[in-house]
């Protein structure tokens, strides 16, 4: 049987079902990646340069990983329910495999491509496979501290995947990777930044054994985690897993291997802990499709909060860094100048947006999805909508003292001065 593989938020070759099953059912296939209309060409644009820098770097990777199997990766132009049609029909293919998402609008391609031709997906998003959360998807808690009980009341993580030994019957199509000038791009500055992300698996593995193993860093991270300021703080592994250069399931299995050797502690569980948070997202994203983009997200019935007269303006200081508080503005600025923000300082300006500034949280929300590099739907809408009060906190309100928190995580105000 002839057939393609696309490449979507999967970029590598290990720990990836739906490219093993499409591996074994075809006598050739074809390897490929779509370049797709609705994020490339939106406008205003969907991602900033830092993101699609990022992007380019993590295809070239696997293309290389790929072409020293004896295999070949093709680069397509379009939305996928347009363009795989198209091409299953120029090489005479019969089936298209793809790793199933959980956000909205990839599943709405995904049924279009599925009305049109033979469609196979497979499901490798998560830490827990979707088929072994111990309750249906009807019944997911509406807090993730009630989630967390449930799934680790019956664990059950499934072993990761090998990647292939040969790529050797994969098609030939001859196309070649698109530079960031080809889609209007011009060269990325990285002033300033305390760590210089590169995509690819390459790159993330080296991240893994770096933080994980050579610095150690796993065993105080629960301590770290709210730091501002540095490189190593935080795992930064989040870009990576968003773009699939790295799965949630074999950084889960390098803890495991880390506290056999130097014993667990809160640390070492926190970063399982912190994917079980993305899960959680992932899987309200998936119940409740298109709402987690709506105003009043899962909570319809609170009520509507009215913005002021001048949102554009205030909107428009918050996303230049140049508010009433410099704090906020510190935080805006590293983003929109790399691509990247703490987790301590995304719930900041979260919060100054929503309860400050009095702004419709999905403003916040679309500004995050163009700058950040590991912008992921799922945690991205799920987060926002946490603060915003119309998502899955219990509270219906939940905002900071900006002062109070940078005297707290920012005491002599070095990482203010770094970026105000």
């Amino acid at each position: 049987m002839v057939g393609v593989f696309c490449f979507r938020n999967d970029l590598r070759l290990h720990d990836n079902q739906a490219l093993r099953e499409a591996l074994s059912a075809c006598d050739r296939l074809y390897l490929v990646y779509a370049f797709e209309e609705r994020y490339w060409q939106a406008s205003p644009p969907r991602l900033a340069i830092h993101r699609a820098k990022f992007l380019l770097e993590s295809l070239k990777c696997l293309e290389e990983k790929i072409l020293l199997l004896g295999g070949n990766l093709a680069y397509l132009f379009g939305n996928i329910e347009n363009v795989l049609p198209k091409f299953m029909e120029d090489v005479g293919a019969e089936k298209c495999f793809i790793s199933e998402e959980n956000a909205w609008e990839e599943k709405n391609s995904e049924k279009a491509l599925g009305q049109i031709i033979h469609l196979e997906l497979a499901y490798n998003k998560t830490l827990i496979h979707n088929e072994d959360l111990p309750f249906d998807l009807v019944d997911l808690p509406q807090t993730f501290s009630k989630f967390r009980k449930l799934v680790e009341a019956k664990w059950h993580i499934r072993p990761d995947i090998r990647p292939p030994d040969s790529l050797n019957h994969t098609g030939k199509f001859s196309t070649e990777l698109p530079s960031l000038k080809s889609f209007g791009f011009k060269n990325v500055s990285r002033k300033k930044s305390y760590f210089s992300f590169y995509g690819g698996t390459e790159q993330a593995h080296l991240r893994l054994q770096d933080w994980v193993w050579n610095k150690k860093n796993l065993s105080t991270y629960k301590e770290s985690r709210n730091y501002l300021r540095g490189a190593d703080f935080s795992s930064r592994f989040s870009p990576w897993i968003a773009h699939g250069c790295l799965s949630p399931r074999e950084i889960y299995f390098e803890v495991k291997k880390y506290e056999m050797k130097h014993g667990e502690n809160e640390s070492t569980y926190w970063l399982i802990f912190e994917l079980l948070w993305r899960d959680f997202f992932h899987f309200t994203a998936r119940l409740y499709g298109s709402k987690i983009f709506h105003r009043l997200g899962i909570h319809p019935e609170r009520p509507l909060r009215t913005e002021p007269d001048n949102a554009a303006e205030l909107l428009s200081q918050w996303q230049e860094g140049q508010t009433q508080d410099r704090f906020i503005n510190a935080n805006m600025n590293e983003l929109r100048e790399t691509g990247w923000m703490s987790n301590r300082g995304r719930q900041n300006v979260a919060s100054y947006l929503i309860h400050d500034l009095g702004l419709d949280w999905r403003k916040g929300a679309v500004w995050f999805e163009q700058q950040l590099i590991d912008y992921d739907p799922c945690c991205n809408y799920g987060n926002w909508l946490y603060l915003s009060g119309y998502g899955n906190d219990p509270q219906k309100s939940r905002s900071f003292n900006t002062a109070k928190q940078a005297l707290l995580y920012d005491q002599d105000g070095s990482y203010t001065k770094d970026w105000a």
